[in-house]
């Protein structure tokens, strides 16, 4: 039986996810344009083709050109991510995660202040 595809990404399919998320939709020429460094035409291809098979990606032909979509929302995705993490990493327990969050210090004052207005909701 074949593997289910992956809800998470790596960090080039991300960087990529990006692009498409904040341009709404993008050819794999204006992606490669976009990302850092110089990645050859390609290997951008092979990441997108690897989205479009997990279903984070559609396209739609524009004369010869592909032009590219995001098949899922940021916030979806995000979900998705985290959820993985939890699960994962955390063994299902966010209060671990949270502590984890606290304890590395890298939350703000403003953080924990939006965290807590949140709870109240």
């Amino acid at each position: 039986m074949p593997r289910k595809p992956s809800t998470t990404f790596t960090d080039r399919e991300l960087e990529i996810m990006r692009i498409v998320w904040s341009m709404n939709e993008a050819s794999a020429k204006q992606i490669q344009e976009r990302l850092p460094g110089n990645r050859h035409y390609n290997s951008v291809m092979t990441i997108i083709r690897v989205l479009e098979r997990k279903n984070h990606l559609t396209h739609r032909e524009d004369g010869r050109a592909h032009v590219y979509r995001a098949a899922v929302d940021p916030v979806r995705a995000q979900t998705r991510v985290l959820k993985h993490l939890l699960k994962q990493v955390f063994g299902g327990s966010a209060t671990s995660l949270v502590l984890n969050l606290v304890e590395a210090g890298d939350l703000t004052v403003a953080d924990l202040d939006a965290i807590r207005r949140k709870m109240k909701q």
